[in-house]
């Protein structure tokens, strides 16, 4: 018997020990994964304030947060649940905070982030949008989450060439709603198409197949997602 209470007590301070070590391992990487998180959502944030033809800020520098106090000061709205709104019409998502920055001209720009379904599950994007007197002009556009997307086609989306299709969309081409080519029955695509793609963005059109072969979900579900972005400032911030 006292072989067995000994054998016991043995184990016993053995799975002590390791889980003790196994929280502290778990407290380093939880600060560790916590601080990367916060900087990949900072660089997005100032990402999409960055003018995408000049590279200049759309803000002042000393607006741009660097810690997590000075980002939850821009905070616009938010909501317990995560989610500020699910667009009725397009299966598209709003997260929550969405934030408010004020341009260097005095105009209101949000900085917002959404998801929308893609081949692998969520796609999720974060995006800038100034507020003009005509509606919200979309500046730029960056996708943080695709990792399920399928390598090579849909996991191609935040490719810097094929991201840059995303960007200076303006209110027009939210109108009746952003759509890739294939859905806008743009295609084949015509000659001469790549001198026309601003032109087809104020139409409502982002021409990813050519950038994209063969994939057309995971560039669907950003468009839907910046049509629920949209549509949510529409409601909220008109």
């Amino acid at each position: 018997m006292g072989k067995y209470i000994k054998t016991a007590l043995i184990l016993a301070s053995l799975m002590i020990v390791i889980g003790i070590i196994l929280g502290l391992v778990y407290m380093a990487t939880e600060k560790a994964m916590a601080k990367a998180d916060l900087n990949a959502k900072l660089s997005a944030i100032k990402f999409v304030l960055t003018n995408p033809r000049t590279g200049k800020l759309l803000v002042s520098e000393n607006q741009i947060p660097t810690t997590l106090a000075e980002l939850d000061l821009k905070i616009w709205k938010s909501s317990r649940s995560g989610i500020l709104y699910s667009d009725p019409k397009y299966p598209g998502f709003v997260l929550s905070p969405v934030y408010r920055f004020l341009g260097k001209n005095g105009e209101k720009i949000y900085v917002l982030t959404g998801f929308g379904v893609g081949f692998g599950g969520r796609v999720v994007t974060v995006a800038g949008f100034v507020q003009q007197k005509s509606g919200f002009y979309e500046n730029a556009i960056d996708v943080t989450d695709y990792s399920n997307e399928t390598p090579g086609m849909g996991a191609k989306i935040n490719d810097p060439d094929i991201r840059r299709r995303f960007f200076s969309i303006p209110n027009s081409g939210f109108e009746k709603g952003l759509k890739v080519n294939k859905d806008a029955f743009l295609f084949p695509l015509p000659a001469g198409y790549l001198s026309k793609l601003s032109q087809y963005k104020k139409k409502g059109i982002v021409v990813t197949s050519d950038v994209m072969t063969g994939a057309t979900i995971t560039p669907r579900a950003v468009v839907n997602t910046l049509n629920a972005m949209y549509d949510f400032l529409e409601k909220e911030a008109k």
